[in-house]
């Protein structure tokens, strides 16, 4: 098993519903290294969406996107899962300090 860190940018297998097919969507990391270490091996993540037009008032665009590793401007949504690990097809990158900043400011607004 892959070790994930916080603050990863990684591509995740979304399910269809009613299907074994998948689409790759882009997600950030958010669970502790000493979380997605357990043996549980699931981890938590927020979703990224490249449809900025869909942005709530409260949701944050990636700053820094080309430099995690994403292929188009990028927010971070509110939407929150927890996953199997196996789940993760690849790591992208890695969040900058700005972008990690404002990542934890949206985590303390919605959770």
């Amino acid at each position: 098993m892959t070790n994930f860190c916080k603050y990863d940018v990684v591509v995740v297998k979304f399910p269809f519903a009613s299907s074994l097919k998948y689409k790759a969507r882009p997600a950030i990391v958010i669970s502790s290294s000493i979380y997605n270490r357990d043996e549980r091996g699931t981890a938590l993540i927020l979703a990224i969406s490249s449809q900025i037009g869909s942005k709530l008032n409260f949701e944050i665009k990636v700053k820094d996107w080309k430099d995690a590793g994403l292929l188009k401007e990028s927010i971070f949504k509110s939407a929150i899962a927890t996953i199997e690990q196996e789940s993760i097809i690849k790591k992208l990158g890695i969040l900058s300090q700005s972008d990690r900043d404002n990542l934890d400011r949206l985590l303390e607004t919605i959770c």
